[in-house]
């Protein structure tokens, strides 16, 4: 081979190594309220009061049209989340666009005998969500909230992630939930790593990246204090953790609740916000530095 055929390869790989470089990162979260969050914006950190300069948010539980929106705290019946702070540090970290997804619905289980009929499940086998199909604000429409989050990425990839120049690149799902399914904890283990097989897949199908295959899934445990917790889901949880690769466990059994025994606390929730994001950048998923924090 020629230096000028040499030298062409050369250029053209550097091409690709550069546009994988800027591809905008896209974070995925869901859950159950935990995860959506229920601290009401009154208690918002001051550093979330002026919102996001990079930051693409969207919501798909209820609906999903593939545009991304602004996220914004100035409502004080609305409430934040953990994500929201880990978005704050994954902006100041990457200081350029990029994409957060979220599916999130209170009180939800993976097991559809673990709650009651009148709220969507994350039921995770193929043959169920192919009769009931994706949640989408009404229950007799569809049940699946899996669905929910799996076409509500392909939607927004749809419509505006394959769109950007550079393209995109899905780093994480970020989970919390378990207590829900406190009562077929038994189901738990099966039920839990049959999920994110489905929504790894179904992002690889999308996407077509070998990597999203394995896609990293982080999720946080049920504190030890909240009275839905189940030893045994979180058994199920860890051995999940233990057996699928690039799944990741946070210890959060000693978080502090509300006075109702089962939310994080606004103190709470900003430390599992950062402590989401310190996973993220010892992932090397964020290239940034990890924050300082202290335990409340």
């Amino acid at each position: 081979m020629n230096k000028l055929k040499l030298f062409a390869i050369a250029i053209i790989f550097c091409d690709i190594g550069a546009s994988a470089k800027k591809q905008a990162s896209v974070f995925i979260t869901a859950g159950q309220s935990n995860a959506d969050g229920r601290v009401y914006n009154t208690e918002v950190p001051d550093y979330l009061k002026a919102g996001y300069g990079y930051l693409h948010f969207k919501n798909v539980t209820n609906a999903s049209n593939g545009i991304f929106e602004k996220r914004t705290f100035d409502n004080p019946k609305a409430r934040w989340a953990f994500c929201d702070v880990t978005n704050y540090h994954i902006e100041k970290a990457l200081k350029k666009d990029f994409y957060a997804i979220k599916c999130t619905y209170g009180g939800t289980s993976i097991d559809t005998s673990a709650t009651v009929a009148s709220k969507p499940v994350w039921c995770a086998d193929k043959e169920w969500i192919n009769r009931t199909g994706a949640y989408r604000g009404d229950i007799n429409t569809g049940k699946s909230l899996t669905k929910s989050l799996t076409d509500g990425f392909a939607d927004c990839a749809d419509i505006t992630l394959t769109e950007l120049k550079d393209g995109f690149d899905v780093k994480a799902i970020m989970w919390h939930q378990g207590e829900s399914d406190r009562k077929q904890a038994a189901n738990y283990y099966k039920n839990f790593k049959d999920m994110i097989n489905y929504m790894r897949n179904a992002i690889y199908m999308k996407t077509g990246k070998e990597k999203d295959k394995t896609l990293p899934f982080i999720f946080g445990t049920v504190p030890h204090k909240s009275r839905q917790y189940s030893r045994e889901v979180e058994e199920a949880q860890k051995r999940v953790a233990s057996e699928l690769p690039n799944v990741y466990c946070i210890d959060l059994s000693d978080a502090g609740l509300q006075a109702d025994g089962l939310h994080f606390d606004a103190a709470w929730t900003e430390y599992v916000g950062k402590m989401m994001y310190n996973k993220l950048v010892e992932l090397k998923l964020v290239k940034g530095k990890k924050v300082k924090i202290e335990k409340p």
